[in-house]
């Protein structure tokens, strides 16, 4: 089942890329002989129009054949068809040749833009803009904010969830915010700034007064062969203490899971009223890079999504669907960086293995989270596909490009060794990212 999940949705993200690049072609006036999706043994084979269209076995690529690409195209060759003349890939002028190559992975963005449109109009989980603790001297506590106080709006901004608050908040350091609670009160305060780790763990500046959202120390997701699973904890289950400790919110469990890497905990759990005792070991990982790398202990498990579900009309969604996608593909970019400078293992890169997995986990989340895991594909895909590595679109692209700027096509042997080092290239990235899969299966 995981495998066929993996399929269908690698299968429709070469689809959407692949279909950008004939879609286009056809727009531009281009004969398109082929379009294939995947390859190995061929599943379905028709003919429609001009065009034939192939469906085999393995959906791990695929290709659109457009007639000139190949130099079949000149008079004299078997492949040559008067009938097709002005038709050729190659007599396309430069621009709608780079606009036919530009088209899958802009196709891919595309995707994750509707899909993340689509998940903010028919309602994502949050939790309600309650404030749960009160740092003592605070800023927020200053200001006169308390336990239990709701958020209505933030500098005449209507608030809907926690996360909107506390991006609002992150994004005003030393600014000052006017917020206004649903009993009537409005509070004016200055936020203060603190230093944060990102995602890869460097430290940056964000605006920060004090409050936090309160979440229940309850289980909601339980990676497969992760230490919580092999233990026995389940979805529903409220951690009360941790090696005795007594747990009020789930930032409280985590520190003290997180803080002891590699040594046995006992965990007081109740589940359906009764209290349970698990004893687990956080698994030994590293987070972040460079100076700000650090060893934490993990055992697999994220809280509930949240208590409410908040719904987005369709142009606020596609607003936020747009900035979804931007922010993913900085983060892969910045990624792809990172890993060039060794601030990233490079064993954090993974292939088939790793997508079948990462497919089944999102999918066991429910069927947003697989959209969610569709979309950051697409990205990947997109970014990946604009690399300026020859075979690759990006490799195709920078080469229209010299030869615009040259005022002639590259020459014969220039062009075919471009193509092999671009070949040589990727078959290596492929073989290593495999690699890795096989060793994170063994470790």
């Amino acid at each position: 089942m995981n495998i066929i999940i993996a399929i269908i949705v690698l299968g429709v993200l070469v689809f959407v890329h692949e279909f950008g690049h004939f879609i286009v072609a056809k727009w531009a006036g281009v004969y398109v002989e082929k379009f294939s999706i995947g390859f190995g043994p061929v599943l379905l084979r028709k003919k429609y129009g001009e065009t034939e269209y192939v469906l085999s076995a393995l959906p791990l690529g695929g290709y659109v054949k457009m007639y000139g690409e190949q130099n079949d195209d000149e008079p004299g060759q078997e492949t040559y068809d008067p009938s097709k003349e002005g038709r050729s890939f190659k007599d396309k002028s430069g621009w709608q040749k780079a606009a036919i190559i530009f088209a899958g992975p802009l196709f891919n963005v595309i995707f994750a833009i509707i899909i993340f449109w689509g998940l903010y109009m028919t309602g994502i989980p949050a939790y309600s803009p309650v404030i749960g603790t009160v740092e003592q001297g605070s800023i927020a506590e200053k200001a006169g904010l308390k336990s239990g106080d709701k958020i209505a709006e933030v500098n005449n901004e209507k608030i809907r969830s926690w996360n909107e608050f506390a991006s609002i908040i992150a994004d005003k350091p030393n600014e000052q915010v006017t917020i206004k609670l649903t009993d009537g009160r409005n509070i004016s305060l200055t936020v203060g700034e603190k230093e944060a780790a990102d995602i890869f763990g460097d430290k940056e500046k964000i605006g920060a007064i004090g409050a936090a959202l309160q979440i229940d120390a309850v289980v909601g997701d339980v990676v497969p062969n992760m230490p919580a699973e092999k233990a026995g904890l389940l979805k529903g289950d409220k951690i009360l203490s941790v090696n005795g400790e007594p747990v009020s919110s789930w930032n409280k469990s985590a520190e003290l899971i997180r803080g002891q890497p590699d040594k046995e905990l006992t965990l007081l759990v109740e589940r359906q009223g009764k209290e349970m005792t698990f004893n687990i070991t956080p698994k030994l990982t590293e987070q972040g890079s460079g100076e700000n790398k650090k060893t934490v202990g993990l055992i697999g498990i994220s809280p509930i999504d949240g208590d409410i579900t908040v719904r987005y009309g369709p142009v606020d969604a596609m607003v936020m669907g747009l900035e979804k996608s931007f922010e993913l593909t900085k983060i892969i970019y910045i990624g792809f960086a990172k890993l060039v400078q060794r601030e990233i293992p490079a064993d954090s890169l993974g292939g088939p293995i790793l997508i079948v997995e990462t497919a089944a986990q999102s999918a066991e989340s429910g069927f947003a989270a697989l959209l969610i895991f569709m979309a950051a594909i697409s990205i990947n895909l997109a970014v990946f596909n604009l690399l300026p590595i020859p075979v690759l679109d990006g490799g195709q692209l920078a080469i229209i490009a010299a030869e615009g700027i040259m005022g002639r096509p590259l020459g014969e042997k220039a062009l075919g060794a471009f193509q092999m080092f671009g070949l040589l290239v990727i078959i290596s990235l492929m073989v290593f990212a495999f690699y890795n899969d096989i060793m994170r299966l063994i470790r």
